[in-house]
């Protein structure tokens, strides 16, 4: 599979719908995953949902977009000489651990607007006007703060970003505020005219569900192929153009922007799913781990050790054997 994905051949592509309907098919045999019965979309509120299947196809709908966005951005800024499609599988596996992949909720949404407003940062470029792409970035980030509340956070760090493509100018950070404000100011009317009341739970509209041993196998994959990486990621940083470099370190400010929100999250809430958040600017780099002319055999032995736990969970009650 990682032979298949990791050459420049598009129709690779073709075998995600696959490979996302495979999971899901497990998770609906199993009820591994125990979805929740409403959908929490954050300030604008929780809804009955009466159609779940609708639901769960929209938010696999979500995952596949967000894959092929993630790698077309990975291909079009050329952070590897060749075209190579291995970033979207890696996500589209990766995010098989958290329950927001079988399930619409906030969170899901807001995952979507942030790798839109990524695509819009990262069309900035530091001799040409940036005050569409500005106020575009912020408008779908501020929209995803609305869904997913404990992104507010990040909104200090999403300065950071501009200013680290380009200079401060200060009509394009006015027109960020405005970005920012815009979709708060209407769920503020929006709360206002159908009198929703703000409770605790509007501020974490995602999943509470999550194993423990999942997440402690997932974090173990993702930081031995991450340091495996680390080689990869000097080599290309070192001898990268100066944009290059820039979207690098905006990656590096995304990752702590979603490492503290999924920290708040844990710390207030008791839920990890906002950390599954971090996949976004984290495939960037691991990409790196299975090199660039042919696939190195330990990232990829950890990969399909963590491939074989992700489909065998559904059926071998590791928890119960390791606890």
């Amino acid at each position: 599979m990682v032979t298949l994905f990791f050459g420049n051949r598009s129709y690779a592509l073709l075998f995600l719908p696959v490979i996302i309907g495979s999971f899901y098919f497990c998770n609906h045999l199993t009820n591994y995953h125990n979805l929740a019965d409403g959908m929490n979309l954050g300030f604008w509120g929780t809804f009955e949902v009466s159609l779940s299947w609708l639901t769960d196809f929209a938010a696999l709908t979500l995952i596949l977009i967000n894959a092929i966005l993630l790698n077309t951005l990975f291909n079009r800024n050329e952070f590897m000489e060749k075209n190579n499609f291995l970033a979207s599988m890696l996500y589209v596996v990766f995010m098989s651990f958290f329950p927001v992949f079988y399930h619409l909720d906030g969170l899901a949404l807001a995952g979507t607007l942030l790798i839109l407003s990524l695509i819009q940062l990262f069309r900035l470029n530091q001799n040409e006007d940036g005050r569409r792409a500005v106020f575009n970035a912020a408008l779908l980030f501020g929209t995803a703060c609305t869904l997913s509340p404990i992104l507010l956070l990040g909104i200090p760090i999403l300065f950071w970003v501009v200013w680290v493509i380009r200079p401060f100018v200060l009509r394009e950070s006015l027109l960020l505020l405005a970005g920012l404000a815009t979709p708060l100011l209407y769920t503020l009317v929006y709360t206002y005219l159908f009198q929703i009341r703000m409770e605790r739970s509007n501020f974490s509209s995602s999943s509470a569900e999550f194993v423990l041993l999942d997440m402690l196998v997932l974090g173990g994959g993702l930081l031995l192929i991450g340091l495996a990486s680390v080689g990869g990621v000097m080599n290309k940083f070192r001898g990268s153009s100066i944009r290059l470099k820039k979207l690098f370190r905006m990656l590096g400010l995304f990752m702590w922007m979603f490492l503290a929100a999924g920290a708040l999250e844990f710390l207030v809430f008791g839920k990890l799913a906002a950390s599954s958040l971090l996949l976004v600017p984290l495939i960037f780099f691991l990409t790196y781990a299975f090199g660039e002319r042919k696939p190195k055999g330990f990232p990829t032995f950890i990969f399909y050790l963590l491939f074989l736990f992700a489909v065998g969970k559904f059926f071998i009650p590791f928890d119960q054997m390791a606890f």
